[in-house]
């Protein structure tokens, strides 16, 4: 990992598990959009966005993309890392980018990204409309990364 970015992003590691697994033993790929769900939590709360809060009061960062790209097998019980970076922030937008490296092989399996877009339910019951990014944005802005930078090989 490029020890620039490290403190910029969130990671946390896992066994996969016989439910992650196919019939052949290898992951299945539904499980990358839950492994990136979880690691975008996690980022909210290493960087005190109160994600739950907003979501009481009907402020919601909400699906607007996902890409996913399969890179290497990950098989029952390999260990993997998620990573997740900020890739970009603007007024009612954000995206983030993430890598799932198999801690056993050494190599990266899986990279995306997520579009997130700002809704809010401004009347009780009716379609959320476009909000804008409720949290602090100028705080976040120094821990936008490049998604080149979250890819790229280790540098020791």
């Amino acid at each position: 990992m490029n020890p620039r970015i490290e403190p910029l992003t969130v990671a946390f590691q896992k066994r996969v598990t016989f439910s992650e697994v196919d019939g052949l033993g290898y992951v299945h790929h539904s499980n990358a959009a839950i492994w990136f769900e979880q690691a975008r939590e996690a980022y909210f709360r290493k960087f005190d966005v109160p994600v739950l809060e907003f979501a009481r009061k009907g402020i919601y960062l909400a699906m607007r993309d996902l890409h996913v790209r399969y890179e290497e097998f990950i098989g029952y019980d390999d260990v993997i890392e998620v990573r997740v970076a900020l890739t970009r922030l603007l007024r009612v937008s954000c995206e983030l980018h993430y890598r799932v490296d198999n801690l056993r092989t050494g190599k990266l399996a899986v990279r995306g990204s997520s579009g997130m877009v700002a809704v809010e339910t401004r009347v009780p019951g009716a379609p959320p409309a476009i909000g804008r990014i409720r949290f602090d944005r100028q705080a976040f802005l120094p821990r936008v990364v490049s998604a080149e930078e979250l890819y790229s090989p280790s540098v020791n």
